[in-house]
């Protein structure tokens, strides 16, 4: 598996390698000494037969939004320091928060 994944990671630096003809692909692969049949699955470009001949099993991946309960923790979390341990609000030096007596 060593030899697959170094021969991978050749073919993912080298843009000469990664665009090579069928011909060139084929003695690289033949002179990276693999097993003929990572060979055959490589050259066709068929990842999960590779996966498969490899072990490895199914990937996949999921990805899971934020939900409403996250927004109003932040919405909290600001109120929070918008105010002192007393509870009280922090005085704001911003011009919009002073008013004249």
């Amino acid at each position: 598996m060593g030899n697959v994944v170094e021969f991978l990671a050749r073919v993912g630096q080298d843009a000469a390698l990664r665009h090579a003809s069928a011909e060139q692909m084929a003695a690289e692969l033949e002179a990276a000494g693999l097993a003929p049949e990572l060979s055959a699955e490589i050259h066709a470009g068929n990842a999960g037969g590779l996966r498969f001949l490899l072990g490895q099993g199914v990937y996949f991946a999921s990805l899971m939004p934020d939900g409403p309960e996250r927004d109003n923790e932040e919405e909290d979390d600001r109120q929070d320091d918008d105010e002192d341990e007393d509870g009280d609000e922090k005085l704001s030096l911003s011009s919009e928060s002073h008013t004249r007596l």
